[in-house]
């Protein structure tokens, strides 16, 4: 099958684009279809405007396409989180920027979001060495240089877990242990957002006091009800 729509060469060394356009045919699909199943080498040829073998140059099959999206995915929750905490004045203040961004994240991009919990991570993955390393050296006070070993790829909750035991040791929390009370947290957000895009008829409170108030009840457990 040709493609829809001719698509002009890429000049010499600009190989990179073609993947990047493949990488947001593949993300733009899996929004639409809500399945990665929807990702084949016919169907991002078709979006991106080129012949299905020019996908060969970049990736050996869709799953590796996909992979791709759940990194891309991954990082931008990071980033995403980062912004938001970036702005907070105390641990207090970050700890609650961190949730809040998590759970808008989740809201705006709900098949993305689910997408990061529907495939095994695999070995190999976008986050270096050096970023790994430093990721222990941060949490090992925390939880133990061997928990801190298997959490550090995990960007998003270490960021978490982090926050939080920067909030105890500040006294702004007294949750009794960091990583229980994170792990809480965690997943409480990530239910309410599972819950929130695949019961949307339920009668939801507003946004913000429900969270606010999981929030509260979780990371600050002696303090007031609302955040």
């Amino acid at each position: 099958m040709a493609p829809s729509a001719a698509r002009r060469r890429n000049p010499r060394g600009q190989g990179g684009q073609l993947r990047d356009e493949i990488v947001t045919a593949a993300r733009e699909l899996l929004i639409e279809t809500g399945t990665d199943s929807a990702v084949t080498l016919r169907a991002i040829a078709r979006k991106v405007g080129i012949a299905p073998p020019s996908i060969y140059a970049h990736f050996d099959t869709p799953d590796q396409i996909v992979e791709a999206v759940v990194t891309e995915t991954r990082s931008l929750l990071v980033r995403q989180l980062e912004a938001a905490r970036a702005e907070a004045e105390d641990a207090r203040g970050r700890l609650l920027a961190d949730c809040r961004a998590y759970l808008a994240f989740g809201a705006e991009r709900p098949e993305l979001y689910a997408l990061l919990f529907s495939r095994p991570r695999p070995k190999g993955h976008s986050t270096t060495e050096e970023r790994v390393d430093q990721a222990v050296h941060q949490l090992a006070p925390i939880v133990g240089e061997t928990v801190a070993s298997q959490l550090a790829p995990a960007e998003a909750f270490s960021i978490l877990l982090r926050d939080v035991a920067d909030a105890m040791h500040d006294g702004t929390s007294r949750a009794e242990d960091p990583f229980t009370t994170a792990t809480a947290l965690w997943a409480a957000l990530h239910g309410l957002i599972l819950l929130r895009a695949r019961i949307p008829r339920f009668p939801w409170p507003p946004p913000g006091p429900l969270e606010d108030e999981i929030i509260s009840r979780l990371a600050f457990p002696s303090g007031p009800t609302t955040a």
